[in-house]
């Protein structure tokens, strides 16, 4: 087994005067030649009962767990005692009980996967497994050691199970994956933002490791391990609702999953949101239509402060993106009304084009290479290329100009607005000789 070990790290195990052991990720990640990842100490004593060398500084993350942030030579590692824990029902992920321990195997069985509980002692390299990860590496199995206990005491692992099996490729044992479904409604316990926090990790599995389509396999046993309706409930919903034939070969969960699958990093939030109003059309008027203006409302919602607790500029971002996917759908919308379009979403044409792309291909009705050039980001270009004022503040003229000229109060923000559209359809009126000509004219009126 060939595991990095940093000098620094080996210099606070020579130090300490108990020994300190490699665990969790590192060590799986090196015995499965997944590649390099954070480094995990923990050892039988407490950071601050550790002997460690001159320079290095112990920081307490966690007090009730033990939890330190041990910063020396440059780099930070994370260092936890071994620990039993106790768990309230309802798997609410915060331990109603902690008892520190000198007992390897007893800390071993309060984690998660078996994978990650194989320790490597750092001044001696003898691994130490315990509860046998190391055949589960082998054979690419994920377990749990005692899984209805593991997913009862913290319901976060349910969407960690979905999440490490997606970034590794590894299969889920029977055994875990039958807990996890038993176990699913703990979940609900779980805050928003720690939802948020793994639900962003699967929508990028598949770069973690370079394992392909893993996003959307981390998605589908969201779907399958029953965690959907806790983590995006509108999404839920979306599982077996019917679409037009003619233009889809999935219903619209299986759509939506593959419209992720299909689409960049960047819009692979927007990708899972996209059609998040067609459960409810469906539902409310037996149709889709209008879906993306629904869609909208629920992305705020359950993006919001509510549910998922994004960043209020994501909320926005992506509520943008749903309500406006469905645009120029046909191909027909006169080049004038595309302007005004372009200008109003500047800021999200490149992401609209390319989740509009994905969502074709998510319908199963097209090959990546018989989706043609967005409409809407030729015409930006060509926007660009002639000159186009995006922003009042490029046109040639200003707010002062006009007030100096006689405007006043609304007046001076309708002439602009004039001005502006004016600009956009002909790019070359944005000279300051026309615009203050324009200007004295309509005063005249």
């Amino acid at each position: 087994m060939n595991i990095f070990i940093p000098e620094a790290v080996k210099r606070l195990a020579a130090c300490a005067g108990t020994p300190i052991y490699l665990v969790g990720g590192c060590v799986r990640n090196a015995i499965g030649n997944l590649g390099e990842t954070d480094v995990d100490l923990c050892g039988p004593l407490i950071a601050t009962a550790l002997n460690l060398p001159r320079g290095a500084r112990v920081k307490i993350v966690n007090y009730r767990l033990g939890t330190a942030l041990i910063s020396f030579m440059g780099g930070n590692y994370e260092y936890t005692p071994f620990r039993l824990e106790k768990y309230a029902e309802g798997g609410s992920h915060t331990p109603t009980e902690i008892k520190f321990t000198t007992s390897l195997e007893a800390d071993a069985m309060r984690r998660d996967f078996t994978v990650n509980s194989i320790y490597v002692n750092v001044a001696t390299g003898e691994v130490k497994d315990p509860l046998g990860g190391i055949a589960d590496i082998e054979r690419k199995v994920l377990r749990s050691y005692a899984p209805e206990r593991i997913f009862a005491s913290d319901g976060l692992r349910l969407m960690r199970l979905a999440r490490i099996a997606a970034e590794t490729g590894y299969k889920i044992d029977a055994a875990t994956a039958r807990a996890a479904i038993l176990c699913a409604e703990n979940l609900k316990d779980i805050s928003g933002e720690r939802k948020r926090e793994e639900l962003d990790k699967i929508l990028v599995a598949d770069l973690k490791y370079g394992v392909e389509g893993a996003h959307y396999r981390g998605l589908k046993l969201l779907v399958k391990l029953g965690l959907m309706p806790y983590v995006l409930e509108p999404l839920s919903e979306a599982d077996k609702i019917p679409q037009n034939p003619e233009y889809h070969n999935y219903d619209v969960l299986e759509h939506t999953l593959r419209t992720v699958k299909a689409a960049a990093p960047s819009v692979r939030l927007a990708a899972l949101m996209h059609d998040i109003g067609k459960p409810y059309c469906y539902r409310m008027y037996g149709n889709m239509h209008g879906h993306e203006t629904h869609g909208a409302v629920i992305t705020r919602d359950y993006l919001g402060q509510r549910w998922l607790r994004y960043p209020k500029e994501t909320v926005e971002r992506v509520a943008e993106l749903v309500e406006n996917h469905m645009y120029d759908r046909d191909g027909k919308t006169k080049e004038g009304k595309m302007r005004m379009f372009i200008v109003k979403h500047a800021d999200i044409i490149d992401e609209l084009a390319e989740l509009v792309r994905a969502d074709k291909t998510g319908t199963g009705k097209f090959l990546p290479e018989q989706i043609g050039e967005s409409r809407l980001v030729a015409l930006r270009d060509k926007m660009l290329g002639e000159g186009v004022p995006f922003t009042l503040g490029e046109l040639d003229i200003s707010g002062a100009d006009l007030t100096d000229m006689g405007y006043e109060g609304e007046a001076v923000g309708d002439i602009l607005a004039d001005i502006h559209r004016q600009c956009i359809f002909t790019p070359k009126l944005n000279n300051r000789e026309w615009l203050m000509e324009y200007a004295r004219k309509r005063l005249e009126k």
